[in-house]
């Protein structure tokens, strides 16, 4: 017995020696393509958390037990591999390019799934597509770069923000902007100050972000229910990695220049057309040598408003980030700061941002996650869209240039008070200021704690927070503001939203063929908004701007308010074999901003996948890697409105004897509910030839029911509408992405990139029957859309201009039945072409960027080419191939004062001579990199060093007869901030 026990110990021993013994495997890490070594490979033991990461030169030395049987080596955009470890102590590895992405992982909702996986139209785009391009903000990333969204730009201004529309405009009186979701955090959206354009989601640094997944059907975004019908975009910042601690400092400067100039006449020119204008209407020539100067003098002021307003800026961006950690904690922190000139003077933007990512494994069980950041926008703004005397981008053009700018004292000359108000835009733009200050925070805590192996809870809180100043300061040094001695205006605006949800998630496998994942949880959001405004004038000294100094409190506003919103939300996901997918989701929302018997509402969406290529029957048809089919159907909803909609609101009546009075300004609606979006979608996804080429094309159609109205009452209800739900519009299209690898010889490859989408935009009904509501919406039509009438041309036999009437013959004299559908402002295709080629450390990328088949309203011509006919505007230089003689063919009519002639409709019409082909192509970004060989660098210690140049907006073609066809989303521009050329150059490091 005793020899049994003694033999029993001792086999337990050597057992317990085996198992616990140690050797350490080492290796190289080098790319197939070109045998270079990668640095930072993350190598794991599979199974395990025992981990290192390669070093500058691709070589990694990990210490590992007997019982560890396979090696995993991960790098991003390169395919993993496991390595089965056996007996030996140098293991080397060729990892390929992820070329099929199909373990490719996507962030979805609540949790995340590989590209394999997903049912749901989900588009990517990763960081480093966009990492240290000069943009502010990461809206911009997906311009051109996802089928089905179009990004255009609501102003050119530094920091400004943009128009994102994802598978077309989906309502009419409530918001049409996708749900924005920053590790987990729902943030606001738009504008955050009045002194100038400065967008919300700029407080996020382009170069801190992973990736961007945007949802683009009722599958992917339904988990998000009442806010999900617009589409939703997923950020993702970076996060640490175990293994050393990695420094990234990047830097870049560069120019900044207009794209265009309109041609507008030199004093002479526009003297000599406002002579001929007044004579045509019977005035005299010194009538209008009396305000114009006569074209004869060669003496004649000629002052250019353009070059003293215009300019070449400078910019610079820099950034830092530290990652690293080790098998319980990582971290990812980074810092930077953007300094950015706009094309006019004293425009400009700067931003300064931090952020700190942290992850910690408390226990096997349990993690928590904690990311914070903080950034501070400032621009120095001008006024653009709309008709504003003090905004360079109307006064800069129509500024007559027969009055100085300065006088021979070199102080600012006074402009006549009898055009733009005497307003001298030279030295409003320099001595008005107009800036917006914003502090923004979007941080986030969460908790996950592992139930069972294949039950955890997740429990999550965030903020967005963001405290917004402007000001407004008019000096007394301006005569325009010199009677009421100068003006201060400060708006203080915080605003507070918070969400929180808790959820347990599930994810079984069994029988090797069969896995059920699912989510339940509960989510919750609130948001307040508290703005103080006052404005003071009467300064004694034009530097005494603050309101401690005003002579006379002038005005003094404030308001609060906010809206909760609360809902349950359940997702379930069954997987047979990799090779059928079925999801369902499920989301009730209930929302404080809705009638108090419709605040609650379902929503949903089924989906399904089958892999094709898994099947036997295409086993042999070896040219398909990938072969999948996807199909979905949902309800999303649009709670996108103002806080008190549904409410009946009292407001102030003035004052009633002696003392003040309230009346009754909207009639309530406790029926208003939810603008509800039926979304179907049909997708393929295919990948072909070994990667060589991957095509993804998806058919859907959404429609959008329920839309708010303000639909009429009766007279003697005291109120003239009512908000309630009525109508539906249809949205459908096609989105098709193309990505290939075009050539590969040696160190050399050629990959292209392609997307398009085409789309159509449809209002299906109106309220109580309507056909029309006056000229703004039709059934049968787009939503966004011009009317008004056809232009016929110039009567060679008198100049007179000449319009179609309703049938279709010429007419001087205009009546509205002449008006007419004269094309939609919504292109119906748009999308993205980019080449990458590649050989050993250079690259150089080509990215185009296009739209096609809408119209544009130029409203900077409704004054700028009227043939010098009315006001004392200047005028476009092609305005002076006006109507002579009879005979003469031309475009531009006759110059008359006052720009109508007897028995004629006036000169300024909305026709389509002021209408043009919107579409363009432009070349958005040229980019040449070249990373040094890691020969050099070695000694150095140093583990990349990236040196690059790259363009933005180098070259456009299009038929817009305006500056920039892309700010152009309102369907028109009227003194809008037209986009920059950019060139910039900056070098990468990494430690």
């Amino acid at each position: 017995m005793r020899k049994a026990i003694l033999l029993v110990i001792t086999l337990l021993s050597i057992n317990f020696l085996v198992q616990s013994q140690t050797r350490m495997v080492r290796g190289k890490v080098t790319s197939s393509e070109d045998g270079l070594p990668i640095p930072g490979v993350t190598v794991m033991v599979k199974g395990s958390t025992n981990g290192t990461i390669s070093d500058i030169e691709g070589n990694y030395q990990i210490e590992i037990k007997e019982s560890d049987k396979v090696l995993v080596f991960r790098f991003v955009g390169l395919e993993f591999q496991e390595v089965v470890i056996g007996n030996r102590n140098n293991i080397d590895v060729a990892l390929n390019p992820d070329i099929t992405s199909l373990d490719e992982v996507v962030v979805t909702s609540y949790g995340d799934q590989t590209r394999r996986e997903v049912t749901g139209a989900i588009a990517s785009v990763k960081g480093e597509i966009f990492q240290d391009l000069p943009m502010q903000s990461f809206d911009r990333a997906m311009q051109g770069r996802v089928a089905g969204v179009q990004v255009t730009s609501d102003s050119g201004q530094p920091g400004g923000t943009l128009n994102v529309k994802i598978r077309g405009v989906g309502s009419i009186n409530a918001g049409t902007s996708p749900l924005y979701i920053v590790d987990g955090v729902q943030i606001a959206s738009g504008e955050l100050s009045n002194q100038g354009s400065q967008n919300a989601l700029a407080s996020i640094n382009p170069n801190d972000i992973e990736s961007i997944e945007v949802f683009k059907d009722a599958a992917a975004a339904a988990i998000y229910g009442a806010q999900a019908a617009n589409g939703v975009v997923l950020i993702t910042t970076k996060k640490g990695t175990q293994g050393k601690t990695r420094i990234r400092v990047s830097a870049q400067e560069g120019l900044v220049q207009p794209i265009g100039f309109y041609d507008v006449m030199d004093a002479s020119q526009l003297a000599s057309i406002k002579r001929q204008a007044y004579l045509n209407a019977g005035l005299t020539s010194r009538a209008a040598e009396n305000i114009f100067g006569s074209p004869s003098d060669t003496d004649l002021q000629n002052s250019d408003w353009i070059d003293a307003l215009y300019r070449d800026g400078r910019m610079r961006v820099y950034d830092i980030s530290l990652s690293g950690g080790d098998e319980r904690t990582q971290f990812f922190l980074s810092g930077s700061h953007t300094y950015h000139e706009g094309q006019i003077i004293q425009s400009d933007y700067s931003r300064t941002t931090g952020r700190m990512n942290l992850s910690h494994r408390v226990t096997e069980k349990l993690t928590i996650g904690a990311n914070l950041s903080l950034a501070k926008q400032v621009t120095n703004g001008s006024i653009d869209r709309g008709n504003y005397v003090n905004s360079p981008f109307v006064a800069g053009f129509v500024s007559r240039p027969n009055v100085p700018i300065y006088n021979e004292d070199g102080s600012y000359a006074e402009y006549p008070s009898e055009h733009l108000f005497g307003y001298n835009i030279v030295q409003g733009v320099n001595q008005e200021l107009m800036r917006g200050t914003s502090y923004q925070s979007v941080s986030n805590l969460q908790l996950n704690y592992k139930i069972l192996p294949w039950l955890g809870f997740t429990g999550f809180t965030g903020l967005d927070f963001s405290d917004n100043r402007d000001e407004n300061n008019r000096p007394s040094t301006i005569p325009v503001f010199a009677s009421y001695g100068g003006s201060s205006s400060f708006s203080d605006r915080r605003i507070v939203n918070t969400n929180a949800n808790a959820n347990f998630n599930v994810n079984k496998e069994f029988l090797d063929v069969h896995t059920i994942s699912g989510i339940l949880g509960y989510e919750y959001k609130m948001e307040t908004q508290e703005t103080n405004s006052a404005t003071g004038r009467g300064f004694p000294n034009p530097t005494l701007r603050y309101l401690q100094n005003a002579a006379q409190p002038y005005d003094v506003s404030g308001f609060y308010t906010e809206y909760i919103r609360s809902g349950f939300f359940g997702q379930a996901k069954y997987d047979y074999d990799d090779k059928y997918n079925v999801d369902l989701t499920v989301r009730r929302d209930g929302s404080s901003r809705f009638g108090i018997n419709s605040r609650w509402g379902t929503f949903g969406a089924i989906s399904a996948g089958w892999r094709l290529s898994s099947e036997s029957f295409m086993a042999n048809v070896n040219w398909v890697d990938n072969l999948r089919l996807r199909a979905s159907y949902g309800i999303t909803g649009n709670s996108d409105i103002d806080n008190f909609e549904s409410r009946t609101l009292v407001g102030s009546a003035g004052q009633y004897l002696g003392g003040g009075a309230l009346r009754f300004v909207q009639l309530g609606n406790d029926l208003l509910t939810w603008e509800e979006s039926a979304s179907t979608n049909i997708g393929v996804d295919a990948t072909l030839f070994n990667g060589r080429i991957i095509v993804t094309l998806d058919a859907w159609r959404k429609d959008s029911r329920q839309l708010l109205f303000e639909t009429r009452l009766p007279m003697d209800s005291g109120f003239g509408s009512i908000l309630r739900n009525a109508g539906k519009l249809r949205n459908q299209g096609i989105d098709f992405d193309l990505q290939t690898t075009n050539l590969i010889i040696g160190k050399f490859r050629w990959s292209t990139s392609f997307n398009t989408s085409v789309f159509s935009n449809e209002l299906l009904e109106l309220y109580e029957g309507l056909e029309r509501i006056g000229n703004d919406l039709i059934v049968g039509k787009p939503i966004d859309f011009f009317y008004g009438y056809d232009y016929a041309g110039v009567n060679p036999a008198n100049g007179s201009p000449m319009y179609y009437d309703e049938q279709g013959e010429y007419t001087y004299l205009l009546t509205d039945d002449d008006q007419r559908y004269l094309g939609s402002a919504l292109p119906w295709a748009f999308g993205g072409l980019a080449n990458t080629f590649k050989y050993g450390g250079v690259s150089l990328e080509v990215f185009f960027q296009y739209q096609y088949g809408n119209k544009a309203f130029n409203q900077d011509l409704y004054n700028m080419a009227q043939a010098g006919s009315i006001g004392q505007d200047n005028q476009t230089v092609d305005q002076l191939y006006f109507w002579r003689e009879p005979g003469q063919i031309t475009n531009v009519p006759i110059p008359y004062e006052g720009g109508r002639i007897p028995g004629h409709s006036g000169y300024q019409q909305m026709s389509t001579r002021l209408i043009s082909d919107g579409s363009y192509i432009r070349l958005k970004q040229v980019s040449l990199n070249y990373n040094l060989p890691k020969s050099l660098l070695n000694k150095a210690k140093i583990e990349e060093v990236n040196v690059f140049v790259q363009g933005i907006n180098l070259w456009t073609l299009t038929k817009y007869n305006g500056l920039d066809p892309e700010v152009n989303s309102l369907g028109d521009t009227y003194g809008t901030y037209p986009s920059s050329r950019q060139i910039t150059a900056g070098i990468n490091l990494t430690f």
